[in-house]
């Protein structure tokens, strides 16, 4: 299982988010030196700065995804998936493309998810209002 995202709960590749742009520093094994002899060993300290600068349009733990525009795209695609394929669910899409939004019951049970609040991203975190 891929670790998480500590500011917004996606998953990380190659210590990057690429959802919400967080970057996990790592300082490199730095060869260290052995003192000549009759010189006393002085380990240097490293002083690890984590700070992020967060990006203003992202909120953590909210999907960059929008509620409204995933709903108005359910009404009037829904039985073809297309708000599917908007929050990143590609496999659910492509069964909603092909069964016409699950005969229309999951198209409708979708329907009221997004009004609600219910309906998740591809990330499983909720659509931004």
């Amino acid at each position: 299982m891929a670790a998480k995202c500590p500011v917004c709960g996606a998953p990380m590749e190659n210590n990057s988010c690429g959802y919400c742009g967080y970057k996990e520093e790592t300082i490199p094994n730095s060869a260290t030196v052995p003192p000549q002899p009759g010189q006393p060993f002085v380990q240097s300290q490293v002083i690890i700065n984590n700070q992020t600068i967060p990006n203003p349009g992202v909120v953590p733990g909210v999907s960059k995804k929008n509620k409204m525009v995933a709903l108005l795209l359910c009404i009037f695609l829904g039985v073809l998936g297309v708000h599917r394929f908007y929050v990143g669910k590609i496999g659910t899409g492509l069964l909603y493309l092909f069964t016409g939004g699950l005969f229309g019951i999951g198209w409708i049970i979708d329907i009221i998810l997004i009004a609600v609040g219910s309906f998740k991203d591809q990330f499983d975190l909720p659509l931004r209002q």
